[in-house]
């Protein structure tokens, strides 16, 4: 009796698994609560409990078309039942956030990553732009020398500690004070950066260029991170300036007051600065763009069906076409900000100045899950206006959006050079350029 039972409860639950991943992919883009994709990562996580701990009797049916979920069910048993150390209930809760991140890791894709409730928690307070840290956006990229994973700074926001000091854009943290990074997840590495503000963490860093790794000092401090800044550069020539530093929900809103204010104020033209921007949300980027781009696609998506799908620009809230722009970019402007940088480009709205940018083109959907964890998971790639995908490495072996326009890299082996002073030169020779397009000398 007990077999039977035992089969036709893992049977149903298969069952509505099929269903919910049918109709999780056909969902779309913006998930969370409710959705149908949601619904997939709750029975994941309910099936273990529906059918209990199996007994050495108890037969899994032969679903041949999941044979994989029957593996998994079969490796969890016999370690709950014949492992040295008996499991309490948080190592038997990490024995599934284990097979998940081995599931990611498998993917060879690093921007997929799980975090469980804690982890997501923090996430969520460091999205809000008020938070304790160092200032500096990390991301996991793939050596492409070694195939190793590495955790690289893809920016530093002028606010932060860290912009106090030289550690820059594309720095490959090595060691956490005396702890080495190699083979830590980016959240391991994280974790060992945080720590109370007004203490010390010492961040060893390998920079391309550099005749040896560098050890910077750092003191943590409380962050609190703007989206838009602006005012009029230069009051005889009305050129404007904006600085957007991130794409959150806020940004559409104030990018449009610093615009509408500057063009009460007669803008003539504008410098928009991407500068140490990591990105944000896509629909945001979308938004943002439209500011600019009066109609056609903004930006392309695909994703596994195949096709490219546009997502065009929003009619009726483009500022004049005949106000010359000049974008400045640089190896923090990621994601985002490379979609709005790469369509101005293609579109022939704008001239990009500065460095390449970050070169992250992939599009990650946040899957909150049953017990508060979630799944960040590449769903999709992003193409510009003219379907070119800014992740792959130009013939200088260089990703990211190429600037019309480069300027100079900072010496590597600079260790006194600051970000604020450096991107004042930045801005400086953005504004030359634009003067440059508007005939002023």
């Amino acid at each position: 009796m007990h077999r039977n039972q035992s089969a036709v409860l893992f049977v149903l639950a298969l069952c509505v698994a099929i269903i919910a991943f049918v109709g999780g992919a056909l969902s779309g883009f913006k998930l969370g609560r409710g959705t149908l994709l949601e619904v997939t990562a709750r029975v994941a996580q309910m099936t273990s409990g529906t059918l209990g701990t199996p007994k050495e009797d108890t037969e899994i049916p032969p679903v041949t078309n999941l044979n994989a979920l029957a593996v998994i069910w079969e490796v969890r048993d016999k370690i709950l039942n014949n492992y040295v150390h008996a499991l309490n209930a948080e190592a038997e809760k990490e024995l599934t956030y284990g097979a998940i991140r081995g599931m990611l890791a498998s993917l060879d894709d690093p921007f997929s990553r799980f975090l469980d409730p804690e982890e997501y928690r923090e996430f969520q307070t460091d999205s809000s732009g008020h938070f304790d840290g160092i200032g500096a956006v990390l991301e996991a990229r793939t050596n492409a020398k070694t195939g190793e994973q590495e955790v690289v700074i893809s920016s530093v926001l002028p606010e932060g500690p860290a912009a106090k000091t030289a550690l820059r854009p594309a720095d490959v943290i090595i060691r956490v004070d005396k702890t080495p990074t190699q083979g830590l997840t980016i959240t391991e590495v994280v974790n060992l950066i945080r720590g109370p503000r007004g203490t010390e963490v010492v961040l060893t860093v390998k920079r391309e260029g550099s005749d040896k790794p560098l050890e910077i000092k750092v003191v943590r401090a409380n962050i609190e991170v703007k989206v838009v800044e602006f005012e009029m550069k230069d009051e005889q020539n009305k050129i404007g300036y904006i600085w957007l530093r991130q794409f959150n929900q806020n940004a559409p809103r104030e990018m449009r007051a610093a615009l509408d204010k500057l063009t009460d104020q007669g803008m003539k033209g504008l410098v928009l600065d991407l500068s140490m921007d990591p990105g944000g949300i896509l629909d945001v980027a979308v938004e943002v763009a439209s500011n600019f781009i009066p109609e056609g696609p903004i930006v392309w998506i695909k994703n596994r069906e195949g096709e490219p799908r546009p997502i065009n620009a929003i009619r009726g809230q483009a500022i004049d076409p005949n106000i010359p722009m000049v974008v400045l970019i640089d190896g923090g402007s990621a994601s985002a900000s490379e979609i709005l940088a790469g369509a101005l480009q293609d579109l022939g709205r704008a001239t990009i100045c500065g460095q390449h940018s970050f070169g992250k083109a992939k599009v990650q959907t946040i899957m909150e899950l049953q017990d508060d964890s979630a799944l960040f998971l590449t769903t999709a790639l992003y193409l510009t206006p003219k379907k070119r995908d800014i992740g792959e490495k130009d013939a200088e072996g260089n990703p990211g959006v190429k600037p019309d326009r480069a300027f100079p890299e900072p010496d590597p082996n600079d260790t006194d050079l600051k970000f604020k002073e450096w991107h004042e030169k930045q801005v400086g020779l953005a504004l030359g350029v634009l003067k440059e397009k508007m005939g002023i000398k």
